[in-house]
């Protein structure tokens, strides 16, 4: 039986040498995802925020107002998931929500003066631990994996 995975064609015996769990591709990124989160989870943890809430009030740093949607795929968090976020985080004064006066159909999300203070807050923190991470694995390899995670990223399954 053939697979056709994006460009690909597979066949059975292409899939002869199955790899165990250990050397899954899908485990490892997630084993690679936990061994840095072990780093920033006490910051966030210190500061009252989730990685997912983290993430939305970064995007929104980075970015500046964006549509809920483009926040949800920037920050890789589902919809519906977001939509719990955005509740806390305004509840919290960090953002504020607003329908687009173009599109009503469309939700805006913004930083407020309290979540740039935030991120202010919590950054210096989290450069030091991009530092560490950098020192101990090497600018070229750092840059390199990013640039394969971004491809591979971009896959999606096709």
């Amino acid at each position: 039986m053939d697979y056709i995975l994006g460009d690909f064609k597979i066949n059975n015996t292409d899939m002869a040498g199955f790899p165990e769990t250990s050397n899954a591709l899908p485990i490892a990124l997630l084993r690679a995802r936990e061994a840095m989160m072990l780093s920033f989870r006490p910051i966030l943890a210190k500061q009252g925020f989730t990685e997912q809430q983290w993430r939305v009030l970064r995007v929104l740093g980075e970015k500046g107002t964006s549509d809920a949607g483009q926040v949800a795929f920037d920050a890789c968090i589902l919809a519906p998931s977001l939509s719990r976020i955005i509740g806390k985080l305004e509840t919290g004064k960090f953002i504020t929500r607003y329908i687009d006066n173009k599109d009503g159909r469309r939700i805006n999300l913004s930083l407020t003066s309290l979540g740039q203070e935030v991120l202010n807050k919590i950054a210096p923190d989290m450069d030091i631990i991009y530092k560490a991470i950098q020192k101990r694995y090497g600018e070229e390899k750092l840059s390199n994996l990013l640039v394969l995670l971004g491809e591979v990223s971009e896959w999606r399954g096709r």
